[in-house]
């Protein structure tokens, strides 16, 4: 039997409503994870790496700057070493998973401490310590504007430092372009912006105004850290 003229247009405006319906889903879970993945791996490709990261930290007509040397190794363990100003030389800090320590040349152990402790200005010890999202975060929903991709990441235990990210990334080149930082509470504390590909970050503190620091990477390359960087014990010994 013929459609008429009038039902093939119902068809087709049904299968066009259809394909609107879809494109306007947003992704499962299983597409944030993916688009986190391409995330960690445009931010840092290397899998054993050192990189220098300097601070500078700006409060109204203040300002106050530190550097810092990163050695990483696999996504989820990495030693900071403190390298200016002087009086800051020999400290270290090192990263396991979701546990910090601090090594002071005038302790005789390292001192467990928390992630999400101020480092300095409103960059925390953990901002500085880890370059991968993935390994602290799920993606539980995504969603698309013009030109970029909205994760929400809930961390996926309490010991975290932030208990929420609000991330959007670039959909061609998967980079992150700004990230939102929340805690346990649901109050957004600070707010990321990142630029040159990544390598420089502007963390402003939401709760204090006109705060603000930047981040800046430079030198990445490979580097063989070997096993025994990455315990309490070799701390400050290597």
């Amino acid at each position: 039997m013929r459609q008429t003229a009038d039902s093939r247009q119902q068809t087709a405006g049904k299968a066009w409503w259809l394909l609107a319906m879809l494109i306007a889903l947003p992704l499962y879970a299983d597409d944030g994870a993916a688009i986190l993945a391409k995330v960690d791996a445009a931010r840092n490709p290397l899998n054993s790496f050192a990189v220098d990261v300097s601070l500078t930290s700006i409060s109204g007509k203040s300002t106050e700057s530190s550097k810092f040397r990163v050695y990483g190794k696999g996504s989820d363990r990495s030693v900071v070493e403190f390298v200016a100003p002087a009086t800051e030389k020999g400290k270290y800090l090192l990263m396991l998973r979701d546990a910090m320590w601090i090594y002071m040349p005038s302790t005789s152990r390292p001192i467990r401490i928390s992630p999400l402790q101020r480092l300095m200005g409103q960059a925390s010890n953990g901002d500085v310590a880890r370059t991968n999202f993935a390994v602290d975060y799920s993606a539980t929903n995504v969603a698309s504007e013009s030109d970029a991709w909205v994760l929400d990441l809930v961390a996926k235990d309490t010991s975290i430092a932030y208990a929420r990210i609000r991330l959007w990334v670039d959909k061609k080149t998967s980079e992150p372009s700004r990230a939102d930082f929340y805690v346990v509470s649901g109050k957004l504390i600070k707010r990321a912006l990142y630029a040159e590909h990544g390598q420089r970050v502007e963390i402003e503190d939401l709760l204090r105004p006109g705060n603000r620091t930047v981040m800046q990477y430079a030198n990445l390359a490979a580097h063989d850290n070997p096993e025994k960087m990455f315990t309490k014990d070799s701390l400050g010994k290597w």
